[in-house]
């Protein structure tokens, strides 16, 4: 299936919706909706749900289906191609308050490997650990926004004793005054309310910062 078909499906589900709960829906009205016959519709649900797109429950009364955060995800990714084709890009904000992590971002942002990418990429060398901030509940919408978006990728990689995930970054302005990144990453002891921000200094230094204050992100979309 295209892309566009896709994308069509997803959105007719979605209107009657999907996004939100699982719903009862009749191929037969799908198709309807779709013009086509309900054979192309009953294909193309049966490959939305293998690709992950959606779950769907049969019973004797007919299927229901859910959108699923994939298939959501696909959504906003086309939401955002809209945005930047016309010319709404703006900025996303974050705010969330600094707490004290577990101590891993200083080995792994030091790792040469990740390092390099980091210069390249973001154009610093980043001071050897993470400021973590826990979003707000305002912030949480702005942060899976960013999931569903291309962002900039710093490739894992493995060696002989184990294998290192990758990372998504987005340059990012701290409190207003300092330029550096914020990490989504692929393996990572946090839960989704959480950020890990990095820069070429020590932020808690730069911004005296202490567990409790409030951080500012702004990300240019």
């Amino acid at each position: 299936m295209k892309r566009y078909e896709t994308i069509e499906l997803l959105l007719n589900l979605a209107r009657l919706g999907a996004l939100k709960k699982e719903i009862f829906i009749s191929t037969k009205k799908l198709a309807r909706e779709l013009e086509i016959s309900r054979q192309s519709v009953h294909r193309k649900i049966k490959e939305l749900e293998k690709n992950g797109l959606i779950t769907r429950r049969l019973t004797a009364r007919g299927q229901y289906i859910k959108i699923t955060h994939k298939g959501e995800d696909m959504l906003r990714c086309l939401h955002h191609e809209l945005e930047a084709l016309l010319g709404e890009v703006g900025i996303l904000r974050l705010e969330g308050r600094v707490f004290t992590g577990i101590g891993e971002g200083a080995y792994y942002i030091s790792h040469p490997f990740y390092e390099r990418q980091f210069i390249k990429k973001l154009g610093f060398k980043p001071y050897p650990g993470t400021l973590n901030i826990r979003l707000t509940p305002e912030s949480m919408k702005n942060r899976k926004r960013l999931e569903s978006m291309e962002g900039i990728l710093i490739e894992g990689f493995m060696n002989k004793d184990r294998s290192y995930g990758s990372v998504k970054c987005f340059k990012a302005l701290i409190n207003g005054s300092v330029e550096g990144g914020i990490l989504l990453i692929e393996r990572t002891h946090y839960g989704p309310d959480v950020i890990e921000i990095i820069a070429p200094m020590n932020l808690r230094e730069k911004l005296n910062l202490k567990d409790g204050d409030l951080v500012r992100v702004e990300i240019s979309l």
